[in-house]
């Protein structure tokens, strides 16, 4: 997958800028209703990782840098609000308390995760948090990479570019809870009387 504006990958100040102004150029618009940062410049357990390994800490911009820039923004009328995606309580607490100490820093509004049938990890930390903290959840993902739209019922029934198969750094989607994800499947599909394939439930699969 390239990277859509090319130059490096760092949240610090210069970046933001230069991926803000970009933005509105490849949008052809004056402003950006909100703009979110994909992926926390710091390390953080993703793609199914539960634990957090202190070891892989790596040096990062800090978080007032990244404030800053995106309250210039804000300032300038280029985004009117911001939010965070892939973040932890940890991410999103920070955020929050700059936000909260510096009226030049503005505050997140939502957080885009991860969240499906099969991945529910948003329910414990991060749901208590937004919660009390009016922050919104943009969920994505919500049919768990294609598993729960009915179509792979065997670990290898995905073809090789699938987007299952693209992201390699999400093994827990497809072997530890494969099984039980079938079974999900399973409990969620029905026979069409019509065309006699398989059909899945999508209120219910959305609704859960």
């Amino acid at each position: 997958m390239s990277w859509i504006r090319d130059g490096p990958k760092c949240l610090d100040a210069k970046n933001i800028t230069e991926a803000v102004d970009g933005s509105l150029k490849r949008l052809q618009m004056d402003h950006i209703d909100l703009y979110q940062i994909h992926w926390p410049d710091r390390y953080v357990p993703m793609f199914g990782e539960t634990e957090y390994d202190p070891v892989r800490q790596f040096s990062s911009v800090p978080i007032e840098e990244q404030l800053d820039a995106l309250g210039r923004a804000v300032d300038a009328g280029k985004i009117r609000y911001i939010g965070l995606s892939n973040e932890t309580p940890y991410g999103v607490m920070k955020f929050l308390h700059f936000a909260e100490n510096n009226v030049c820093y503005p505050k997140i509004i939502s957080v885009q995760n991860s969240y499906s049938l099969l991945c529910r990890t948003f329910d414990s930390g991060m749901a208590e948090c937004c919660h009390h903290e009016r922050i919104y959840l943009l969920g994505y993902s919500p049919l768990a990479m294609g598993i729960l739209s009915g179509k792979y019922f065997a670990s290898d029934g995905a073809p090789s570019d699938a987007r299952l198969n693209l992201f390699k750094g999400v093994p827990w989607y497809c072997r530890k809870i494969w099984s039980s994800s079938c079974i999900t499947c399973n409990r969620l599909c029905f026979e069409s009387s019509s065309g006699g394939k398989y059909c899945v439930w999508g209120d219910q699969i959305m609704a859960a």
